[in-house]
């Protein structure tokens, strides 16, 4: 089962119960102008006030990413459950398109919080709809998992019995992997054990959903690079420097994180290490070109055993501008954050399955490039970005379309300003209506400068008085 031509692209995210968004739903910009199979720039920027649910986007999707890889979540995830909901769910549409034929996925999982610490993936549904060349058929469920409930371990029940009938041994596979989806908080559908028995069904079973559940499975591991903030917490104090990287090293594709120390040098293996060099020679072609003059390099110490004996590198990163030549961790945050996304980027620019999800997009990086970065994605990348940022300088640079605001309302978290005409400057626009008002929803939340002037005083005061008021 070949998936060698297949794209795969992010149309919707909703959120339920999700932090502080009771409901909120995003979707891109392609999707929102009907242009689904589009092979051009999808780029999503996510605004609003601290506080309002702009992060959550991401932390969703980094869920999400991980149950598509069979990889188990973290225990943590029980604090991302609304604290006034038992249970939250994430719910994400995909556009699934081949030269033969064209679909949209829809995957949903729901969490539910068992105590302060502990919480199960109680329910996942996997749904598709085909495109019939006009419109989007109606969408039909194709495995519908619930951890409690009675009856088959997961409807359809026809489905499930066409697996029996295939491979007698698949009911206790599948039972086995509920066991295992339960007890490692892995997802039933594509966790290994489940994913196994789902993609062997046969040829004509594989219209249906074995060829969805491949799909979605390579694309979360090999085209979406989601990036949160605590990725950013190690660049902030000079520890280390995680390169999001996805590199095509003819016999198999390679993607992930590449770690390399900056407070101090690293020994790494020789694969890491040529895989480093090819890595920072693409990226220098890039950089050269936002930063005149900068170009990143390793140097390398020379060979050092490694703890089981094999034999790596020991190496440091460095910067060079013209003669000049200097540790990489010297380099403003802003530099060594772009650094460290800068192949995802490429690939982003270059590829139309790819997509990058990042939180703080504009952490450290000049107002005047950021804004410079955008516009060229937006004129000519094929891939996806979906970012977060306080700075407003991409709301002058990118197709309003493009831009979604959180809103103070948490039954109804993001939304697009309306009244917005082609001769409007967004920035002006938005700034106007945090004052003003006149959105169907509220967008901040409102401050009183004398009254914050107030508070320092007080605090002050309680700090003379050693605490006491």
């Amino acid at each position: 089962m070949g998936v060698v031509q297949t794209t795969v692209r992010i149309s919707e995210i909703e959120l339920k119960g999700f932090k502080n968004t009771q409901y909120g739903r995003i979707i891109m910009p392609s999707a929102g102008n009907k242009d689904y199979f589009s092979k051009t720039a999808d780029i999503l920027g996510i605004y609003g006030q601290n506080g309002s649910g702009k992060t959550a986007v991401i932390e969703a999707m980094e869920f999400v990413q991980t149950l598509l890889t069979g990889r188990p979540l973290s225990r943590e995830v029980v604090h991302y459950i609304s604290k006034d909901m038992e249970t939250c769910t994430i719910t994400v549409k995909f556009i699934i398109q081949t030269d033969s034929k064209k679909t949209m996925a829809e995957y949903s999982v729901q969490l539910k919080r068992i105590s302060k610490s502990e919480f199960e993936i109680v329910h996942e549904a996997l749904c598709s709809a085909a495109w019939t060349g006009e419109k989007f058929e109606s969408k039909k469920t194709l495995i519908d998992y619930g951890l409690h409930s009675e009856g088959p371990v997961f409807t359809p029940k026809y489905r499930l019995e066409d697996l029996i009938r295939e491979n007698d041994e698949n009911k206790v596979n599948l039972s086995v992997a509920k066991k295992i989806a339960r007890k490692d908080l892995v997802s039933f559908i594509f966790g290994p054990e489940g994913r196994g028995v789902f993609l062997s069904a046969s040829e004509g079973a594989s219209e249906d959903y074995a060829y969805i559940i491949q799909s979605l499975y390579q694309h979360a591991g090999m085209n979406l690079f989601v990036i949160s903030n605590a990725r950013a917490g190690a660049i902030s104090m000079d520890f280390m420097i995680p390169f999001a990287f996805r590199l095509d090293l003819g016999e198999r594709i390679a993607k992930g994180d590449l770690l390399i120390r900056l407070d101090e040098p690293s020994v790494i293996s020789k694969e890491h290490f040529g895989m480093a060099r090819k890595i920072l020679h693409e990226m220098n072609v890039v950089l050269d070109a936002m930063i005149p003059g900068l170009s990143i390099g390793i140097y390398d110490f020379g060979e050092q055993l490694l703890e089981r004996g094999e034999t790596g590198h020991r190496v440091e990163l460095i910067s060079k501008r013209g003669e000049i030549t200097i540790p990489l961790k010297y380099e403003s945050e802003g530099i060594i954050k772009i650094i460290s996304v800068l192949n995802a980027l490429m690939c982003v620019y270059n590829n139309a399955s790819m997509c990058l999800i990042i939180d703080e997009l504009d952490a450290g990086v000049y107002e005047y490039l950021l804004g410079e970065l955008l516009s060229v994605f937006e004129k000519g990348a094929r891939g996806q970005l979906i970012f977060t940022s306080h700075n407003l300088r991409a709301l002058e640079m990118i197709n309003k379309s493009s831009i979604v605001f959180s809103t103070t309302n948490p039954s109804n978290r993001y939304i697009r300003l309306q009244n917005i005409k082609s001769n409007h400057n967004l920035r002006d626009m938005y700034l106007r209506s945090i004052i003003l008002g006149g959105q169907k929803e509220a967008i901040y939340e409102e401050t009183d400068s004398v009254e914050i002037g107030r508070a320092f005083r007080r605090a002050g005061k309680a700090v003379r008085d050693g605490g006491q008021d």
